[in-house]
């Protein structure tokens, strides 16, 4: 994320280990946090963090929600077709005359 923001990812989160090399413990945080989610899942988050642009780094909660797939609600599940209504071309050819019928009237009027 530094070679992403440079000062402005040191700015907000600091280095990410100390002079003998142990993980700070805002580091180990988000090490807690990443180590749900497998390498294309962070890959993902990295991906939308550069579509959207974003002037400074987002917060461990922020980039979590990056990473996790876009999940539909179940209501968005394809539906089983309903079968096709049965027509009676007799009906509907009667139904059609009248509707042609009221819009010659509508149109000599």
């Amino acid at each position: 994320m530094t070679q992403l923001w440079g000062h402005r990812h040191l700015s907000a989160w600091g280095q990410c280990a100390d002079a003998n090399g142990n993980l700070t413990d805002t580091a180990e945080l988000w090490l807690q946090g990443l180590g749900r989610f497998t390498l294309s899942e962070i890959g993902n988050g990295v991906n939308k963090m550069v579509e959207k642009g974003q002037e400074w780094p987002p917060t461990l909660p922020e980039f979590m929600a990056m990473c996790k797939p876009k999940r539909l609600a179940p209501y968005h599940k394809m539906a089983k077709a309903l079968p096709a209504p049965e027509v009676d071309s007799a009906i509907a050819v009667a139904e059609l005359r009248k509707i042609r019928a009221l819009l010659n009237k509508e149109k000599a009027a």
